[in-house]
């Protein structure tokens, strides 16, 4: 709004017309070139103002269109992913990382996952609750359900397989084994996090270095990627996701070394070579 004020000066903003008001977010756009996703911050703001506040029925809102630039996600190799789960520095942090890598799961559905949920004799995991409010089934190793298991039995909480050890638990002179067994409530996402930047500022895995930010929810994408790197179908990949669709399935495979080097496979039979 301050931006439309300085575009006129001389002018009160709610006296402006309909193509005033468009023609300055086509200014935006056309002549200072800035990207889209900041264009549509501009119409979301005066649109509030028009449309919402003075009540103006302008038909030009519909008909604004802002395409996104969609960028791929960053995605760790294999040798990468290790590294980091290697350099993760507490085991209950490094046990829910492992989690989210191995079954693709978001930063939430792992930490309010219940031992109840592992269904070992099936080889599952089951999601309850998810995006969405979806329930969902992902396999998981009999390798990792050893680990989840010698996890749990560290503290043996009667809820929660990652429980927060809440504040305080040290100057109370409790054991961390103590305070998880004692704990009514699951890890804090907020805490996850912090482990997570922890970790990655060890291994020099910042912008100053040129890589790509990682975050909780890269694991998930290396966890795509992965699959479909080693041949799994992107039905089951979305299946697993919990995608209602294919189309945010797809995104990854752009990114998996499997396609682009069948790919060149196939083009270097093509004819007239």
């Amino acid at each position: 709004m301050r931006q439309l004020h300085e575009a006129f000066p001389h002018r009160d903003p709610t006296t402006l017309r309909e193509n005033e008001v468009l023609d300055f977010l086509i200014s935006l756009r056309q002549k200072r070139r800035l990207k889209d996703s900041t264009v549509n911050q501009a119409v979301c703001a005066l649109r509030a103002f028009y449309r919402d506040h003075l009540g103006r029925k302008w038909r030009g809102w519909s008909r604004i269109k802002i395409r996104r630039d969609e960028q791929l996600p960053n995605v760790l190799s294999r040798e990468e992913v290790a590294r980091f789960l290697g350099a993760v520095r507490e085991g209950r942090f490094r046990a829910v990382f492992t989690l989210m890598y191995h079954c693709g799961l978001r930063l939430g559905e792992a930490i309010h996952l219940k031992p109840g949920h592992i269904d070992a004799s099936r080889g599952v995991i089951r999601i309850v609750g998810g995006k969405g409010g979806k329930d969902r089934e992902v396999p998981v190793s009999a390798e990792l359900v050893e680990r989840l298991r010698a996890f749990w039995k560290r503290h043996r909480n009667p809820e929660w397989l990652f429980p927060s050890p809440g504040r305080g638990w040290k100057s109370a002179g409790a054991t961390l084994p103590d305070a998880l067994r004692r704990s009514s409530k699951p890890m804090s996402d907020s805490s996850v996090q912090a482990a997570m930047r922890a970790t990655v500022l060890s291994l020099g895995w910042d912008r100053r270095t040129g890589h790509r930010p990682v975050t909780c929810h890269t694991l998930r994408h290396c966890f795509a990627t992965h699959l479909l790197d080693a041949g799994v179908s992107i039905r089951l990949v979305g299946q697993y996701l919990g995608h209602a669709s294919l189309k945010p399935t797809l995104v990854y495979l752009h990114l998996t070394e499997a396609s682009e080097s069948k790919a060149r496979e196939v083009l270097a039979h093509f004819p007239g070579l």
